[in-house]
């Protein structure tokens, strides 16, 4: 069975990250993925410490925080979606956090295997989608600098009329249905 991995840095379990992330599981169960999700707002997360052992003995990350069974399950993935909130025009601290753990994957003995699908989910309270596009582009091309290929980036926001809303978690339905 193929498996989605589904991170949410945002606080807000029923906001828009967390329901652009949900619709996007919900497609991915239809077409037949298991998921597993992480909730970081919930989890003993630490930032990268710069040991760098990752680069010295070619291994994942080597913290004993809650991001532990990440890497294990993150290597045998097909598809990873990540939600972020977006906070003074950045994607929020935790998120950062999250995203700077993953510098052990640039080295080459620890790089995904080629091909993991990526969908990012974005919320902001700016009706304006495009306002911030350029930031979440160089977030998902950091992932896609580990061999991930972006399937598709969506963002919402709860200034949008109830129908665009409703438009956009069909289209993060979409995205999960499509998951190769």
């Amino acid at each position: 069975m193929k498996k989605l991995i589904a991170v949410n840095a945002s606080p807000h379990r029923d906001g828009g990250c967390a329901r652009l992330l949900a619709a996007v599981c919900e497609g991915a169960a239809e077409a037949g993925y298991a998921i597993v999700r992480y909730d970081l707002n919930d989890m003993n997360l630490r930032g990268c410490q710069a040991c760098g052992v990752c680069k010295r003995e070619s291994i994942d990350c080597v913290l004993e925080d809650d991001l532990k069974p990440y890497w294990a399950q993150l290597h045998t993935a097909d598809a990873l979606a990540v939600a972020a909130p977006n906070y003074c025009s950045l994607v929020n601290g935790t998120f950062l956090t999250y995203m700077a753990r993953h510098y052990c994957l640039l080295t080459p003995d620890c790089r995904l295997h080629p091909g993991v699908q990526l969908i990012g989910c974005f919320s902001q309270g700016r009706d304006d989608l495009e306002i911030y596009r350029d930031h979440y582009d160089m977030v998902l091309r950091d992932f896609e600098n580990r061999d991930m290929v972006r399937h598709a980036m969506l963002v919402i926001s709860p200034r949008l009329p109830e129908a665009r809303q409703r438009e956009i978690l069909e289209q993060a339905r979409q995205a999960g249905r499509t998951l190769k």
